[in-house]
């Protein structure tokens, strides 16, 4: 898939936040359009790997646990933990995507999809980065491995400097895809103004110092219809200005 958008010399895009709306639709559309009909989860595996082709892999990635996914923009040789806390090398084929062992389980799974959409963010919006002729085997500096620590999903703020570096950016590029992707713009503000009505708010938005009471329960209860973070629904309300100052 190949995006009609500026680029920089070094093939890093130059994204406003409005766009991620629009790739995502575009994504959306193609691939699995259904997610449209209604208020209702991303199936981000099925896109990952049935539409785009991506393989998904479990490994423990780093001792310290602050890596949570990494996506091969190469064949390339890791050396991980492993399933027995013992170093071993794995071969990762292009269109890799390396999720930590961390993140199995049910307690996780919203913390896990994320990572899988952000990983699959890397694989649209980054690949004329590590390869700016836009050739798949043609990788930048054989960068050909992203690991993406623990506090870079689903973060909110940056620098009063803006994104300064590319890591930044790509990284800053990767969370807001994923949670267009996650959260579909028209499903996730149907479920808002749901869950906003069923709480009595009939502004249609909410007020921090104002609306405490109810606004535990609409966050919840979004995140829930969408299987994605209480901190995850909660940044999306805000982008799409259903929480204003």
């Amino acid at each position: 898939m190949r995006l009609d958008y500026p680029m920089k010399k070094n093939g890093m895009y130059l994204l406003k936040k409005t766009d991620f709306e629009d790739i995502a639709c575009q994504v959306l559309t193609e691939y699995m359009p259904s997610v449209f009909n209604y208020p209702r989860p991303t199936d981000i595996e099925y896109l990952a790997q049935e539409c785009l082709y991506l393989d998904i892999k479990h490994e423990y990635i780093m001792p310290d646990g602050k890596v949570l996914g990494m996506m091969a923009f190469a064949d390339v040789e890791f050396n991980t933990i492993g399933y027995e806390a013992e170093r071993r090398t794995i071969e990762l084929e292009e269109g890799t995507m390396l999720i930590d062992m961390s993140l199995i389980g049910r307690e996780n799974r919203a913390r896990k999809r994320f990572t899988e959409a952000h990983e699959t963010s890397h694989w649209i919006c980054h690949r004329s980065f590590h390869s700016p002729t836009n050739r798949q085997y043609d990788f930048r500096m054989n960068k050909s491995l992203i690991a993406c620590r623990t506090e870079n999903i689903e973060r909110y703020h940056k620098s009063k400097y803006g994104y300064v570096t590319d890591e930044d950016w790509e990284e800053w590029q990767a969370d807001s895809l994923a949670a267009a992707l996650l959260m579909p713009k028209s499903t996730f503000s149907e479920a808002v103004g749901y869950a906003l009505r069923s709480q009595g708010n009939k502004r249609g938005y909410l007020v921090p110092g104002q609306d405490e009471k109810i606004a535990k329960r609409v966050i919840s209860e979004v995140a829930n219809v969408f299987e994605v973070s209480f901190r995850a629904a909660q940044i999306r309300m805000i982008h799409l200005g259903f929480i204003r100052a």
